[in-house]
């Protein structure tokens, strides 16, 4: 043990003192785990503490096990390794988690199926290696990042060894499951799993030592039943094991576990990041939004408001000669990427001229439907979000046009709502942007319409669209409200806008807030909120950036 030790600290003066690139091909020879940008290393446990950790998961498991969906994103942007420790700081069991594969095949935790979300980037995870990831920037959101840095799959099995935490696989491709599987073996992480989504899963399923709890309930965080006292506490008397909530601290408070108990993560693996490569080949047939990005960086001038608004404005019909020979249905998600990708870098530039707001309204009125979901009104998303960044309050006219009438697209030269394609599911991710958007537009109009959204039922929220009522309701309480007007929200009968509300009164208090709270829903300031809790021990800081590769696979 002590030569191990020695021999370790070695190789970390070694790195320390400029040797990075040979201690990676060290290390790739000696362990075999090697990916394009990065090399890692698995701590090694000695048999006590993996004794130590297994009677910990297997306290746990008896339950009531409160698992947090996507890690505790009232406390840092979600799918990182702080929001999954600040999920067990306050008290829950342990954390879903949605698995994806890099460009250069790193596994990563991120929920949705693209970026723009949470990154002002265009297309999925798998279209960008795992150094590109980590380089993008992110959104803003209700006034906080939207989103950071994804987590590795291994940095969270690092994370769930030292926390005990449970964790609730969702594989989001079909190409996962045996990488997962050997990753699990090297972490010895087995009974950590208490549950697999069964899409994608492949033989996870039906490994012996996969041993799943029942869920008692559906996901609390629907309609934010989570910060719902009866509601969690009628739900914790169901039968099974489980329930899965997006905020764990009304769980906490109902299971009289302690509110706020901060443990500091300490990084135990070791990544090494190799010298840039080439980059990587695509590894499907499916269109690409990066590679027309890097073509259109390359072909127009991304700080010129000029070229950027003449890309805008191109019309659907206006190929070049070189276009001719392009497929119809592929030119047309190229006018998509085309026009979101413009309008995202005018509401970079921030400049708030006339001809950049007018184009940026007629995208958001002319948004492109599409068969791909991914791509269907991408466009009008996007210049929503742009509007919203250059604080262009002369749009809420249209932004709130647009949520009333969702299927009205003034679009001529493309194409039609495709057929089938129920146009509620398919305006969620558009409606989203917008409503986000107002949020960040300090008006009488945005916040009158806001107000009118929060008291609909649901069938008035339904007839326009997919309901947004936590989004609207984040949205309202960044408008100038009274203390009666949050304390009206706090009293909603619609428990997304009454939850909602809570949230956003505990983590970032003012005073009117806190007389809200006092007047309307005084239990919930017995919750601790993430803006008045004593800071935390630090972590170690990261020995680099985060990405892994793959365990060798085991010899025939």
């Amino acid at each position: 043990m002590c030569a191990r030790r020695t021999d370790r600290a070695r190789r970390l003066r070694f790195l320390r003192c400029g040797g990075a690139l040979a201690f990676a091909l060290a290390v790739a020879s000696a362990w075999g785990q090697i990916a394009r940008d990065y090399v890692l290393e698995l701590a090694p446990e000695t048999p006590d503490t993996a004794k130590a950790r297994h009677q910990l998961v297997a306290e746990r498991r008896k339950g009531p096990v409160v698992m947090v969906h996507r890690g505790a994103s009232a406390f840092a942007p979600e799918n990182t390794l702080q929001a999954y420790a600040s999920a067990m700081d306050f008290g829950a069991d342990g954390v879903e988690v949605d698995v994806r594969r890099t460009r250069d095949g790193v596994l990563v935790l991120f929920h949705d199926d693209t970026l723009e979300r949470c990154f002002h980037a265009l297309g999925s995870v798998r279209q960008h290696t795992a150094r590109e990831l980590l380089a993008l920037k992110p959104r803003t959101a209700f006034g906080r990042p939207a989103g950071a840095a994804p987590a590795s799959f291994v940095q969270l099995l690092d994370l769930a060894r030292q926390r005990a935490m449970l964790l609730h696989l969702d594989l989001k491709e079909a190409d996962l499951a045996d990488d997962v599987a050997r990753w699990l073996d090297a972490a010895d992480c087995w009974d950590h799993i208490v549950s697999i989504n069964t899409s994608n899963a492949g033989r996870l399923i039906s490994e012996a030592r996969f041993r799943p709890l029942r869920y008692k309930v559906p996901g609390l965080y629907d309609g934010r039943q989570d910060m719902d006292p009866e509601a969690v506490t009628a739900a914790l008397r169901q039968p099974g094991e489980m329930i899965l909530v997006d905020d764990p601290r009304v769980a906490t408070m109902v299971l009289h576990r302690p509110p706020y108990q901060p443990v500091p993560y300490n990084q135990s693996y070791l990544i090494t990041p190799r010298p840039p490569g080439p980059h990587p080949p695509s590894t499907t047939n499916e269109f690409d939004p990066t590679e027309l990005v890097a073509a259109l960086g390359l072909r127009v001038n991304p700080n010129s408001p000029a070229e950027l608004l003449a890309l805008i404005n191109r019309s659907f019909a206006a190929t070049s000669a070189t276009e001719t020979t392009i497929d119809p249905e592929h030119e047309r998600l190229m006018r998509i990427v085309e026009r979101a990708w413009a309008a995202d870098r005018l509401g970079q530039l921030g400049k708030r001229k006339r001809d950049v707001v007018r184009a940026l309204e007629r995208v958001v009125r002319a948004r492109t439907p599409d068969a791909d979901w991914r791509y269907h009104r991408l466009d009008g998303g996007v210049a929503a979000r742009a509007l919203g960044e250059l604080d262009a309050t002369a749009a809420v006219p249209t932004l709130v046009e647009a949520i009333r009438h969702p299927r009205f697209s003034a679009l001529q030269d493309g194409p039609p709502v495709p057929a089938g394609i129920p146009p509620a599911w398919t305006d969620t991710k558009f409606a989203t942007a917008v409503m986000t958007t107002l949020g960040d537009l300090r008006c009488r109009a945005a916040k009158r319409f806001l107000r009118e959204y929060v008291a609909f039922d649901d069938a008035q929220a339904n007839a326009l669209g997919p309901p947004l009522f936590v989004e609207a309701t984040r949205a309202l309480l960044r408008q100038n409200l009274d203390w009666g007007g949050i304390a009206g929200l706090l009293r909603s009968p619609n428990p997304a806008v009454r939850g909602a509300a809570v949230i956003e009164c505990l983590d970032f208090p003012t005073e009117e807030r806190q007389r809200a709270l006092r007047e309307a829903a005084p239990w919930a300031l017995n919750l601790p909120g993430a803006k008045t809790l004593p800071s935390p021990t630090p972590a170690a800081p990261p020995r680099s950036r985060p990405g892994t590769a793959l365990p060798p696979k085991p010899a025939p």
